[in-house]
């Protein structure tokens, strides 16, 4: 029987995805249980202060709020080539490259980032005015080999992605509450989109579970629309970084003041100028990875 004949197809869709659907339809293969390892981009996307909306809103409100959202970002998700996986309380994960072969996965997946971004600015200005208070948007997106396919029972699977992108993905998403940036991308990510998008190397961390180091950049825009002082600040931030692996504290402290004169209030400047405080006192060792938290031990007095 061909699928989707006693189930309509926009019910198909509402649960299993219009991009899994249309897969399906060319090839019924992709609905059995088995996976394959391809390279993919991975989109976590969280939003900062629901859970307070939710102490005082009517259950009927929250859902109003949570549905909205998720239509927006998902409409945003799937207009980029992306498939949404599944939605964690207010978190969406999403995947670009596949069920859909897509070769520029990366590019999709930091243009939705942006997207959703910008979408989620609208939607707290409009909640404001509603009476519920402020929230903003943390995003994580990662290039890599991933684990795709079915996963489940024969009962009941969802087409999902496993690994080390997957747990990768949503680190970078938690730690843009650290660095106050919006949109943290990987490595491999930045090396995809660099020549059309504006991003900053913010960091070098280590992979949860792992004692691998990898660098992070924050992506900040598109390159042909940016506004110069944004480019500029990418500029200034960069060589700050430079004087701080050289370990010359006092000019990246002084890169780093002038990068957040230029935002106005720059999250990274910030706590690499305290980081430069921290180090002028404590100087990492010789052997320093330039993985912070390694290197340093946060309780130590006068920190």
């Amino acid at each position: 029987m061909p699928f989707g004949r006693k189930i309509p197809r926009a019910t198909l869709e509402r649960y299993a995805g219009k991009a899994l659907v249309e897969v399906a339809q060319k090839n019924p293969d992709v609905l059995k249980l088995g996976a394959t390892r391809r390279n993919v981009s991975l989109v976590y996307l969280d939003i900062w202060g629901f859970t307070e909306v939710t102490s005082y809103a009517s259950p009927q409100a929250v859902i109003d709020l949570l549905c909205d959202y998720f239509s927006r970002m998902t409409n945003i998700i799937r207009g980029n080539r992306g498939f949404v996986d599944k939605f964690f309380g207010d978190a969406i994960f999403a995947i670009f490259g596949a069920p859909l072969d897509d070769p520029q996965h990366a590019l999709h997946a930091c243009n939705a980032a942006l997207a959703c971004l910008r979408e989620t600015f609208k939607l707290a200005a409009e909640w404001h005015v509603q009476g519920f208070g402020r929230i903003s948007q943390s995003i994580g997106v990662v290039t890599g080999p991933a684990i795709v396919g079915n996963v489940g029972t024969d009962e009941r699977a969802m087409y999902t992605a496993i690994g080390e992108a997957v747990s990768l993905t949503v680190q970078l998403q938690q730690a843009s509450r650290l660095y106050r940036a919006p949109i943290i991308i990987s490595r491999d990510t930045n090396s995809a989109v660099r020549e059309q998008l504006l991003t900053r190397e913010l960091d070098v961390v280590k992979v949860h579970g792992t004692e691998r180091t990898t660098t992070i950049y924050e992506l900040m825009g598109n390159q042909a629309d940016a506004p110069e002082h944004l480019k500029m600040l990418a500029e200034v931030f960069n060589r700050g970084v430079v004087s701080f692996r050289q370990r010359d504290w006092d000019r990246a402290e002084k890169r780093f003041a002038d990068a957040d004169k230029i935002s106005g209030d720059d999250g990274p400047s910030r706590l690499y100028i305290r980081r430069c405080q921290l180090y002028r006192k404590h100087p990492p060792p010789p052997e320093w990875d330039h993985v912070h938290a390694h290197t340093v031990r946060m309780n130590q007095p006068g920190q």
